[in-house]
């Protein structure tokens, strides 16, 4: 058998969108390659050179800890210091053996390259002769004989800033500082690896992206000699959606002849259809008429027509009788907002007059309306206010608790009760002719808002409609919202009235007070009868005020020889706090990220009591904390901001004068805050302290100047 291959659409679809398979898995398995390879370069990056940087910082920022605590040890000359010892002992022992235990584990698993190791080797034998320098100061300072010795105290002195231990901590600080730039220029390394990578993968797909467009192309060319028997295709449908059912030629054996031949067949069916619709049109629904099979939808759309038409004429007249329940339920809405306007503040009156026309609207036979009493908070119940029957008011009064019978219980479920079968004695509808039960009771909350104000019962002989109960329902919120603004008139008044008695007692107390006052003038000129009496009593005091006088100018001479003193001190912290100022970063909101060891020195804390914590929560002055929220507008745009700040650290005053520098990102958008600050609490408390004996001194010889220039007067 010969056979007979066919260039078919189906084909040429494969043909040309199996090349586009292949070509986006090649690009797929080289992007993939170098994704992980940069998943390898990164995962080296972070476990690796970023931790072995983190480490070697930590142990630079070690080494310039234990140089200023030194510093701090000599120049304060304070043997009995035992925090700051310990301090220095923690720096050489506890804390440097965990960073020389961190970093090892990276060296005995041989993670490193030879230069770092040895870079690593010859920091750590100048850590441990730094330290073992610094021990010996320490050691050699740690009596006042010691301290007082001028040649031991000079030399200790020198070594420390220009001598042997100076030199050693400068190298200790260069090595460490040249092993943490090593990793960090190894992690930048990786890093743009990690970026070559990428730039690899985007021209993978750029050329995947031309090369598809090229593909793309060959199948427009191969389908394109289709497109005429496609068109003659598409002019007949297009007849067809004009409403012309036209006369089709089928030619060729391809699915487009196939597609054809269907097209014909289906123009065959819409004729056949098109004759039952004009008959339906006629009102001739009795024509028959089959569909070409369950799926016809145009033939099964048009019998269901047919058979909607038929329901149609039943249809209209229920809507009539919906209309005019709508209408029915429009008149009684206007009537009761016209009866609630006019209801005034009284609760009985509002009662009655809801009650009576509802029922009579409703034509019910009875209906009680029950109000919620919450003037008792402890003690909330259901109170009858309202009852109508057979077109007399009864007055009688009744409570029901929450959740006693049904109103108790739709109290509580705050649910709607319609009842058509009612217990056996549960209500009775009495008249002149004698007592029956109802055939149907409807119980409905009060409610807007979620919140109920009370109940309204109806019990009938005739059937209550659904619409009916919808309407009540939809009145019951009008209803409460009147409910509620006559309880909140009557509890004004109330308060209104309290608030008239408390004017008159404040009246009353007033008139008290001016009573109280006048004896209060009484006895302050009988005070300065009696200083008239005691001024013939200064003379005596003339000569102790001199011999005073005396005494205070020798005080001032003291005072003025520890304000010197004070000077000399405050040089020396200021060296001090150049040589040792704390470090710390904020987030953009203002709470702590990392801080360094001086920082943590100065407020006496960890760093884990102070990370996600905010820098104004320990601010002691509101001022303070205002002035900072303005800050972070500025930093925000970059500015700098310098502030002189009081703080509470766990109950310890420190003032810190601080500068905040910004860091932004690449879009100027604020990421994180780097604050420089010093510690001048000791200098602010001094100064306060000798400005305090000043202000004194100069009082006192104020006070004493005026009394001898009276005295002289006298």
């Amino acid at each position: 058998m010969k056979y007979s291959f066919r260039l078919t659409l189906k084909v040429k679809l494969l043909l040309g969108f199996g090349l586009l398979g292949i070509l986006l898995f090649f690009a797929y398995r080289t992007v993939s390659q170098a994704q992980d390879a940069n998943t390898v370069t990164a995962s080296e990056n972070s476990d690796l050179l970023f931790p072995s940087m983190i480490y070697t910082e930590k142990l630079k920022d070690l080494i310039e800890t234990s140089q200023y605590l030194t510093t701090k040890w000599t120049l304060k000359a304070e043997p009995k210091d035992s925090k700051l010892l310990s301090e220095i002992e923690s720096c050489h022992g506890e804390m440097y053996d965990s960073l020389k235990s961190q970093i090892v584990k990276f060296v005995d698993k041989d993670l490193w390259n030879d230069k770092n190791k040895e870079i690593y080797f010859k920091l750590t034998s100048t850590v441990d002769t730094l330290f073992a320098l610094q021990d010996d100061i320490v050691d050699n300072l740690n009596t006042v004989e010691k301290i007082n010795d001028k040649s031991n105290y000079s030399f200790r002195r020198y070594s420390l800033v220009d001598g042997e231990e100076a030199a050693c901590y400068k190298r200790a600080y260069n090595t460490a500082l040249r092993l943490a730039n090593s990793f960090q220029k190894e992690s930048a390394g990786k890093l743009e690896t990690m970026f070559e990578g990428f730039d690899k993968s985007e021209k993978v797909l750029t050329w995947g992206i031309i090369i598809f467009f090229i593909c793309m192309l060959a199948i427009y060319l191969l389908l394109n000699h289709n497109l005429r028997k496609l068109n003659y295709f598409k002019e007949k449908i297009k007849e067809m959606s004009e409403g012309i059912l036209p006369d089709i030629e089928v030619k060729g054996n391809d699915e487009i002849a196939e597609m054809t031949q269907t097209l014909r067949t289906l123009v065959s069916n819409l004729d056949e259809t098109s004759h039952f619709a004009i008959k339906i049109g006629e009102g001739n629904f009795s024509t028959e008429f089959k569909p070409r099979s369950k799926h016809d939808v145009l033939a099964n759309s048009l019998l269901v027509m047919r058979d909607n038409l038929i329901k149609a004429e039943n249809e209209a007249e229920e809507r009539k009788v919906e209309n005019s329940q709508r209408n029915w339920a429009s008149q009684g809405l206007a009537e009761f907002n016209e009866v609630l306007r006019n209801a005034g503040d009284d609760m009985q009156v509002l009662s009655n007059r809801v009650i009576e026309r509802l029922v009579r609207y409703l034509d019910a036979n009875m209906g009680g309306i029950y109000i919620v009493d919450d003037s008792d908070p402890e003690d909330i119940h259901l109170e009858l206010t309202a009852f109508y029957a057979y077109d007399r008011l009864k007055y009688a009064k009744q409570r029901i608790e929450i959740g006693e019978n049904l109103v108790g219980q739709c109290f509580r479920e705050n649910e709607t009760v319609y009842m058509t079968d009612i217990p056996k004695g549960y209500v009775h509808i009495s008249s002149g002719l004698g007592e029956a039960d109802p055939t149907c009771l409807v119980i409905v909350p009060l409610k807007v808002n979620a919140e109920t104000f009370g109940i309204v019962e109806l019990a009938s002989f005739q059937i209550i409609e659904k619409y009916q109960v919808e309407f009540i329902e939809k009145i019951g919120e009008t209803i409460a919202s009147t409910i509620a603004s006559v309880k909140i008139n009557m509890n004004t008044a109330k308060l209104l009235e309290e608030s008239h008695q408390k004017s008159e007692r404040l009246a009353q107390q007033e008139s008290e007070v001016h009573k109280n006052i006048e004896t209060l003038k009484s006895k302050i000129e009988n005070l300065e009868e009696l200083n008239k009496r005691e001024s013939v009593k200064y003379q005596k005091l003339h000569d102790d005020f001199e011999n005073q006088a005396e005494t205070n100018a020798s005080v001032i001479q003291k005072l003025n020889d520890k304000n010197e003193q004070l000077k000399d001190e405050i040089v020396m912290n200021q060296y001090i706090l150049n040589n040792s100022a704390g470090y710390y970063e904020l987030d953009a909101q203002g709470f702590f990220m990392n801080m360094n060891a001086r920082f943590l020195n100065v407020i006496v804390m960890q760093a884990s009591e102070l990370e996600s914590h905010d820098v104004r929560s320990f601010m002691v002055k509101e001022e303070s904390v205002k002035n900072f929220d303005e800050a972070l507008k500025k930093l925000a745009d970059g500015l700098i901001y310098s502030a002189l700040t009081k703080y509470s650290f766990n109950g310890k005053i420190v003032y810190l004068n601080e500068t905040y520098t910004p860091i932004r990102d690449e879009y100027n958008v604020l990421t994180k805050i780097c604050v420089i600050s010093k510690n001048i609490t000791m200098e602010i408390e001094n100064v306060r302290e000798l400005k305090r004996q000043i202000a004194d001194l100069k009082n006192e010889n104020e006070l004493l100047t005026n009394k001898v220039t009276a005295l002289t007067t006298n």
